[in-house]
């Protein structure tokens, strides 16, 4: 199943499936590490509509939630 990457709980790993940002957003995403079938564990969850931190490529990278809502995973294990 798809969902938002936003949704997903600490300790959760899972691929990236699309960025659905506008265009300097998506590739900002993507300089970051956050690109289709790259695996990303969220590691913080800030309080409700704040910061979380996800592990991608060995970094830890905070995203606000609004941000967080654009880029959309599914499970890794899949």
């Amino acid at each position: 199943m798809v969902l938002p990457l936003n949704r997903i709980d600490v300790g959760k790993t899972v691929r990236v499936v699309w960025v659905a940002s506008e265009p300097d957003m998506a590739q900002r995403l993507c300089d970051l590490g956050f690109s289709p079938e790259e695996e990303v564990t969220c590691v913080l969850r800030g309080r409700p509509g704040g910061m979380r931190a996800y592990l991608v490529q060995g970094a830890v990278i905070g995203l606000r939630e609004q941000n967080s809502r654009e880029v959309f995973v599914e499970d890794s294990h899949i």
